[in-house]
């Protein structure tokens, strides 16, 4: 199967599925869909390989930025404030939780701990809180993922990014959030 494919599948796995049952923005007021600023850094989520060219078009509703200097193929997608809820990018279908490749190579459903600062979700250690059949499609999909090499590499990567991200003193200090 070819990524474009590969990728098309994997937003099917994901389409129908949420973090909990009914629609979690009431926790949060929507803060993973609002396009949001740092001073000149814009923010958002990271895009898999290949996304940038599915997700042509979408200019009106999504920005969408190289950061090459993290990593060549490297492109992040900030939100204007709504989308096509069937056009969303992979990060934000799976968001709280992210895809994690362990030292040797074994696939892990964890939550993002970057999610902590937006998602009251992420915040908790049980991950019992999130609807079953969400993290059974995260992991379903992101089996799928896995099987392209450019798109394993970026988990692999993503991966270890976690890892800094976690080692970090202060969020040792205060769990990340």
């Amino acid at each position: 199967m070819d990524r474009l494919s590969i990728l098309k599948s994997a937003y099917e796995i994901l389409e129908n599925v949420t973090p909990l049952r009914q629609d979690c923005s009431s926790l949060c007021g929507q803060a993973c869909c609002i396009g949001t600023k740092s001073g000149d850094e814009e923010t958002g989520m990271f895009l898999f390989p290949g996304e940038k060219e599915l997700l042509a078009g979408c200019e009106a509703w999504m920005s969408i930025t190289s950061v090459g200097h993290i990593r060549p193929d490297l492109y992040l997608a900030g939100c204007k404030g709504s989308c096509p809820r069937n056009l969303r990018p992979l990060s934000c279908r799976v968001f709280p939780l992210t895809p994690y490749l362990t030292e040797n190579e074994i696939l892990l459903i964890k939550m993002d701990p970057r999610a902590g600062q937006l998602c009251p979700l992420a915040r908790e250690t049980d991950r019992s809180v999130l609807h079953r059949e969400f993290v059974k499609a995260v992991r379903k999909a992101s089996v799928l993922l896995i099987s392209d090499p450019g798109i394993r590499a970026y988990i692999r990567d993503l991966s270890r990014m976690l890892d800094d991200y976690t080692s970090l003193p202060w969020y040792r200090l205060f769990g990340g959030v």
